[in-house]
């Protein structure tokens, strides 16, 4: 019996994912204009996608971003996002549940099998939304998990999507932006891995950095 279920959550999953991903589209095509740009830098194989955060919509937003490359992404998401009324929608996307502000061993194991597996890893390395374009301070996670499996990553911006929804923002539509840029190897080398994840997060906020938010703008 434990088998069939994890046979038929395994079949739900990705036609639930897809189904949702689509129809997002479709609604927030009504509820802003936006593009994308750089999605032919989105490899196949494993993946850490490193996005910047601005707005609730930044998940979909970037797996929209991905679907034409059919890249399903699995995103590591906090544990508050489990206690609301969507939760039940969010549970559907099978992401990793995360404990912020303690060494969530188990959210670790998880996104490290999820690469192993080939699969594309979603995370925001500021740990939590910006107000406005800048770049808050990056956590060391998405450099830890991708020295500890040597996986790629791509670096991604999203600009503007904290303006959906609110008033005034509605008409005319707001214009917004998922900008994707180059993806680089990861390789861990001998030596103390404190040190590595120090460096490599500094070049993580490098490359975000230079993914800036001119021509954002239609």
């Amino acid at each position: 019996m434990k088998a069939l279920r994890h046979l038929l959550w395994g079949a739900y999953v990705p036609c639930f994912y897809w189904w949702s991903v689509w129809t997002s589209y479709c609604i927030l095509i009504m509820m802003c204009r936006w593009r994308v740009q750089g999605r032919e830098n989105i490899p196949r194989g494993a993946l850490i996608l490193a996005s910047s955060h601005q707005g609730n919509v930044d998940p979909m937003m970037l797996a929209i971003a991905a679907a034409p490359r059919w890249r399903r992404i699995r995103f590591m998401a906090k544990e508050e996002l489990f206690r609301y009324v969507l939760t039940p929608f969010i549970v559907s996307w099978n992401p990793i549940k995360l404990h912020r502000g303690a060494s969530d061993r188990e959210a670790l194991r998880q996104a490290e099998e999820v690469v192993k597996n080939g699969e594309l890893l979603g995370m925001f390395p500021e740990g939590t939304r910006s107000k406005n374009d800048d770049l808050g301070p990056l956590q060391g996670g998405t450099a830890l998990i991708a020295l500890r499996t040597n996986t790629p990553i791509l670096p991604c911006r999203v600009f503007n999507t904290n303006v959906l929804g609110k008033k005034g923002n509605r008409f005319p539509r707001p214009q917004l932006t998922v900008r994707f840029g180059k993806p680089f190897p990861v390789e861990r080398q001998e030596g103390a891995l404190g040190p590595q994840v120090e460096e490599l997060t500094k070049r993580i906020r490098e490359a975000l950095e230079k993914i800036d938010h001119k021509d954002t703008t239609a």
